[in-house]
């Protein structure tokens, strides 16, 4: 049985995950992209493709020799904001970077499944948003340094808070140490604002409601909860831009 391997890499963690007939039946993460890694996710694994999205152009480099080492001639196709803005229509006019691979792909997949207008919202080193209005259009979104990124950021640049850990879990709107404190100022601010955004975005843009809003990243379980309230019907996919390039791939590769 053929299987498609899809690999997402970005800033901190590279996910992969492995597909059959268009359903994921394996996934995990990858510590290093060279051919000694790759070789245990293609090696008997019936793989005849491989699709990528990523946002760190060393590691994009350091995949492509991997794959030409370790299996030459394995199709590859890299999504990003080149090839997708040609897939789906878009009020976005590029006047510096391009929306990053991730972005672009999330704003596919939400196109391609065609309940608008759609929002997604992925946590990951940078929270990110990816608008799809009524007429399917992609119209942009916002990136904000991450949860854990801003508490670094505080830590490192502050005399008495420097070396704090990230508490890996946290509650409530305050904190009783200063690393709960941190953890759950930021958390709370993040959460908040990025409801509220998406609140001003149906007043004030789309002029109607949401009819889907998708979290996925490695952080957004914690929005998604919090975001219920306001959208009931919100979902969370932790592996929606997995499923997203698995799409990307049946669309624009023959294998």
């Amino acid at each position: 049985m053929t299987s498609l391997l899809a690999i997402d890499i970005g800033n901190t963690r590279i996910s992969w995950a492995l597909f059959r007939e268009g359903k994921l039946f394996e996934k995990d993460y990858l510590d290093d992209l060279n051919a000694e890694a790759l070789a245990p996710l293609i090696d008997g694994r019936g793989v005849e493709g491989c699709v990528f999205a990523s946002v760190v152009p060393a590691k994009t480099e350091k995949l492509r020799a991997s794959l030409a080492s370790q299996s030459p001639g394995l199709p590859l196709a890299e999504a990003n904001w080149d090839a997708i803005e040609k897939l789906i229509p878009h009020a976005v006019k590029v006047r510096g970077m391009a929306p990053g691979a991730d972005r672009a792909v999330n704003a596919y997949r939400l196109y391609r499944e065609g309940l608008f207008p759609a929002v997604s919202v992925d946590a990951g080193t940078a929270l990110t948003t990816e608008i799809i209005n009524k007429d399917g259009i992609f119209l942009g979104g916002v990136i904000v340094p991450g949860a854990r990124l801003q508490f670094q950021s505080l830590a490192k640049n502050t005399a008495q808070l420097g070396g704090l850990e990230f508490p890996e879990k946290t509650d409530g709107l305050f904190g009783d140490s200063s690393e709960t404190a941190m953890a759950n100022g930021i958390g709370q601010i993040i959460t908040l604002g990025m409801i509220e955004l998406l609140a001003r975005t149906e007043k004030d843009i789309l002029k109607e409601r949401f009819k889907r809003v998708v979290f996925t990243g490695g952080g957004a379980e914690l929005y998604h909860a919090a975001a219920k309230e306001r959208f009931p019907f919100a979902e969370w996919d932790s592996d929606f831009t997995l499923k997203a390039l698995e799409m990307y791939f049946k669309e624009t590769s023959c294998v």
